[in-house]
């Protein structure tokens, strides 16, 4: 059981990672590169999680898949009563880091932070 909580808190942290801004990118992008390469550093895990787009949430939402979606922005206390995605809960990042928050291992776990 411990094994499991220590595997999605991992791919908690590595989601999170995801929302960390990012340096703006040119309109042409680069074609996918390996985690690390023998010339050259490893990619940063917030290069490495996967995402989605709008329409793939929509469509995850409108086919009552069991995910969960987690608002997890800076200021998600201040936020999240003005606005959310319908169905997220407001999980602050901090909690989130400092471990106090594990979400349910039965669901596919959705983070957005902008």
């Amino acid at each position: 059981m411990k094994l499991i909580y220590l595997i999605m808190a991992s791919l908690i942290i590595l989601a999170l990672l995801g929302c960390a801004p990012r340096a703006p990118s040119s309109a042409v992008e680069p074609a996918p590169t390996p985690a690390t390469t023998p010339d050259s550093a490893p990619i940063p895990p917030s290069e490495r999680v996967p995402r989605i787009t709008i329409d793939e949430l929509l469509q995850k939402i409108n086919s009552h898949a069991d995910i969960l979606i987690v608002d997890s922005r800076i200021d998600v206390e201040k936020l999240f009563d003005s606005g959310h995605i319908i169905g997220a809960i407001p999980m602050p990042l901090s909690t989130i880091m400092e471990g106090n928050w594990l979400p349910p291992a039965d669901q596919e776990i959705i983070f957005y932070c902008t």
